[in-house]
């Protein structure tokens, strides 16, 4: 999709600065604000039916781990300044809320069910499938593109505490709306 003219990636600042706030929200009280909107599949059970919160954890990160949210917006920041000015801010909207439900989607059928989940990651994994078609459709190179996923997916596997399930969900959902 050609680029529109003078768009500028505001959804993908919004966002941002969403996580930004969320997170230090999440230090000032401490797990208050993490437990009441993290995702685990016990929440959306015949127990406890907070289906909401299978988005609300795409806009929290670890307060333990200042680099969960540095690496998420870092990637938000380096693809959706190219992919929302490409797709316009609907249609990329779009891909952000499918790639983060997608993620808790996996997250569902693959972790056990009290286990919680936090993340802009499967909404992160998303862009770069999505990003992964159009390059592809376009005849552009994707080498790059692959190396980075290739990078992501074996963090995602080899460092502990890392939901891979919601990157591949959220993965698995971005290259199907691409």
């Amino acid at each position: 999709a050609p680029v529109r003219s003078g768009s500028r990636p505001l959804l993908t600042y919004t966002v941002i600065g969403v996580c930004v706030v969320m997170y230090l929200l999440q230090l000032v009280t401490g797990s208050a604000v993490t437990e009441r909107l993290w995702y685990a599949p016990v929440h959306t059970s015949a127990w406890s039916f907070e289906p909401w919160r299978m988005l609300t954890s795409a806009v929290l990160h670890s307060p333990s781990s200042a680099m969960h949210i540095f690496f998420n917006m870092m990637a938000l920041w380096l693809i959706g300044r190219v992919l929302e000015p490409a797709l316009g801010a609907w249609r990329y909207g779009a891909l952000l809320l499918l790639s983060a439900y997608g993620g808790s989607v996996a997250v569902l059928f693959l972790t056990p069910a009290s286990i919680p989940t936090v993340g802009a990651s499967g909404a992160v994994f998303g862009l770069f499938g999505a990003l992964f078609i159009l390059l592809r459709s376009s005849g552009a190179q994707t080498g790059g593109i692959l190396v980075l996923i290739g990078i992501n997916v074996a963090v995602s596997l080899l460092v502990p505490q890392i939901s891979w399930q919601g990157h591949f969900g959220g993965l698995l959902i971005g290259t199907l709306c691409a």
